[in-house]
């Protein structure tokens, strides 16, 4: 999947997009594309960013996706802070793989 990854976030969390295709249970989530497009455009022009947003929008996405993509195609190192560790877990052992 990184290889394919020099599109914008809206592509990105499309309904034929990559992760439609890997994630058998994909949903379009209209908040969640406008989310990771404003976070995609943070990073693009260097600009901080304030989001919140309800649960089951997919914040996780929205976020993760445009910071790989600026690890991959920009080789820019990244962090991502949570505030809990059970957060944390799911990030690295469901989300991110």
């Amino acid at each position: 999947m990184l290889e394919k990854m020099k599109t914008d976030a809206r592509q990105f969390l499309s309904p034929d997009g990559p992760v439609a295709r890997r994630l058998k249970n994909f949903e379009l989530r209209p908040e969640q594309v406008e989310m990771a497009a404003s976070v995609d455009e943070a990073f693009e022009n260097n600009h901080h960013l304030v989001a919140e947003a309800g649960t089951g929008v997919g914040k996780s996405f929205a976020y993760l996706i445009p910071a790989i993509r600026q690890v991959v195609e920009r080789n820019r190192r990244v962090v991502i802070s949570t505030h809990t560790i059970s957060l944390q877990e799911q990030l690295i052992e469901k989300d991110i793989p």
